[in-house]
């Protein structure tokens, strides 16, 4: 029995994705996921790319190495997914890290209420952070670490429902590369790298999906991450809003920064899933 058959069995289980759903913003994804909604098998129509049969095997060694699926659409979410369980881990690991606690240590079983930092406490120094900063961006940890674990679950629950092939993580794990001298702006920083690769991903995934529900959900899940990465980078003293960065890609398709009259906070660029699967190596144990 898969994730997906043990929330439909039972009622208690149900409750409590739903409410860990919401807490991160999923809540109407994950009522009409439980009701049936979504699961399509269509096709890309893209001049030049490879087109899956439905139900098989497959999956695009040039946009998407090494990342499995019997469409586009589960491609997608199986990349998405991939990412979501480096983030959760990575927020585990630097949450700890600056509670004091073992970095292999669990999060909390239950998620802090809104504006809670719930049994969690600072324990490293703040670095940079302006001192009026320091409350908000630990608090930011904390809950960010609890929302990117429910998108990474509910990826899971989305695949599992499609009887799809789900991505596992990887055998030897994750690493922020942090040391235990490191400050809150130092965690953050680390973090914050993986959130704007986060928010370039779903940009630059989303044009290969074919299933509009599946899209919406995926577009939570995104919205999501571009307010992650405007709070980090508020928090750290930088502009939120988001500035080109080497290798994007602008609302034209063309590596460089957004044309005029765009300026860079007014739409958020893309990278190729490609690009993206080799910017979060230094982050994957070897």
């Amino acid at each position: 029995m898969n994730e997906f058959d043990e929330l439909l069995r039972s009622e208690v289980n149900r409750r409590a994705f739903l409410t860990r759903m919401s807490a991160a913003g999923l809540g109407a994804a994950a009522v009409a996921l439980l009701a049936g909604c979504g699961g399509g098998s269509g096709t890309l129509v893209t001049p030049g790319a490879p087109t899956p049969t439905p139900g098989t095997s497959f999956f695009d060694a040039t946009n998407f190495p090494g990342v499995v699926g019997r469409n586009y659409n589960e491609v997608v979410l199986n990349f998405a997914l991939t990412l979501e369980i480096l983030e959760a881990d990575l927020y585990r690991q630097a949450l700890n890290l600056a509670s004091g606690r073992a970095l292999t240590a669990a999060l909390d079983t239950n998620p802090p209420a809104s504006g809670s930092l719930g049994g969690y406490s600072q324990k490293v120094g703040s670095g940079s952070i302006a001192s009026n900063l320091v409350f908000p961006a630990f608090l930011y940890l904390v809950q960010y670490s609890y929302v990117e674990t429910a998108h990474r679950d509910f990826l899971r629950v989305v695949l599992a429902s499609l009887g799809a092939p789900v991505v596992q993580p990887n055998p030897k794990g994750y690493t922020t590369g942090l040391t235990s001298s490191a400050s809150l702006s130092d965690i953050l920083k680390v973090l914050l790298i993986a959130e704007e690769e986060g928010t370039r991903a779903y940009h630059g995934a989303a044009g290969f999906m074919t299933d509009s529900t599946l899209l919406t959900n995926a577009a939570a899940i995104y919205s999501t991450e571009c307010r992650h990465s405007a709070a980090v980078q508020y928090v750290l003293g930088n502009d939120p809003g988001p500035a080109f960065q080497a290798g994007d890609k602008n609302i034209t398709g063309t590596v460089g920064p957004n044309p005029a009259p765009y300026s860079n906070n007014t739409f958020e660029y893309l990278r190729d899933p490609k690009q993206v699967l080799q910017d979060v190596q230094p982050f994957v144990v070897k």
